[in-house]
């Protein structure tokens, strides 16, 4: 862990984590957490589109290919996170991988409960499939709730017997809102920016009266067959950990193909981080070679 790490991390227990544990107006929470770091590179156009009736922008760095596209939803627990709070980490990762990326701003709770998230992913895959990319040229990827609501996107698809895209990459993957998972509290204290008491609150905006052990709340439950190849990645004391590893874990034992990364002591969702640590730019590399190898 490097020395810029260890000190960002400890900013954020001192602070963002603090506000998500103990936050009660989610309007300011969105505030206080939505600026994303800097101004974008000449190399990086922007787009915005109406993607299906969802808000959305086309984020691509100068050279990326036509024809290959980056599906991304942003995490925040189904409560905050916007276009500007993701659009850096996702022209690193457009710029890494040589693709395309639609950054979709899918409704946030509590205005709009579960599952108009999930309605809104949907709409916004069809479009862009409607828009002539083919959905093997496609890879659905997200962080944190944005990570579970992909693998939401993805249970949907296959109960309507629509076309898979070609991968999947999950960045921290919030994906059981039972909150069962040991790591939960074992890295309570040690997690850099997540708690039980805000993974709680989170949920309880989200769900309304939708059961937190559904497939399409919680995707570790679910049925995982027939789903494509997908990258986790998670920090190793982040109270998601167990998150990623069952997913990954089910995955694998129903046929699937999953790549888990383990990165140690990484705060949560880190490649968010690029300018300030040298891990996160290294993780959003590897994510571009994964997507690259699957596009061909």
């Amino acid at each position: 862990m490097s020395i810029r790490a260890q000190m960002i991390s400890t900013v954020l227990r001192r602070t963002l984590k603090k506000q998500m544990a103990s936050f009660t107006d989610h309007t300011r929470l969105r505030k206080q957490a939505g600026a994303g770091f800097g101004r974008l590179p000449d190399a990086v156009q922007t787009q915005a589109v109406d993607a299906g009736g969802v808000s959305a922008e086309w984020v691509r760095w100068q050279t990326a290919q036509p024809g290959k596209a980056i599906l991304y939803l942003h995490g925040g627990g189904y409560v905050f996170g916007s276009l500007d709070s993701h659009r850096g980490l996702v022209w690193r990762i457009s710029r890494a991988s040589g693709c395309d990326a639609l950054v979709v701003d899918y409704r946030l709770a509590p205005e709009h409960v579960f599952p108009a998230a999930v309605e809104d992913a949907l709409a916004s895959y069809q479009w862009l499939l409607q828009q002539g990319i083919a959905a093997e040229q496609v890879v659905v990827a997200g962080d944190s709730a944005g990570g579970g609501l992909a693998l939401a996107l993805l249970l949907k698809l296959r109960e309507m017997g629509q076309a898979q895209p070609a991968a999947a990459v999950l960045l921290s993957p919030w994906a059981d809102l039972t909150l069962s998972g040991e790591s939960v509290q074992k890295y309570a204290d040690r997690d850099a920016m997540l708690s039980p008491a805000a993974l709680q609150r989170f949920t309880e905006l989200y769900l309304g009266d939708a059961d937190p052990r559904s497939p399409l709340v919680s995707p570790v439950f679910a049925d995982l067959k027939g789903l494509p190849p997908s990258y986790v990645l998670v920090g190793s004391e982040e109270v998601l950990r167990d998150d990623a590893e069952r997913l990954v874990e089910n995955m694998r034992r129903q046929g699937g193909e999953a790549q888990l990364e383990v990165w140690p002591r990484m705060p949560h969702v880190f490649p968010l981080l690029a300018p300030l640590i040298p891990e996160a730019e290294r993780a959003i590399n590897d994510v571009g070679r994964f997507i690259q190898a699957r596009l061909g």
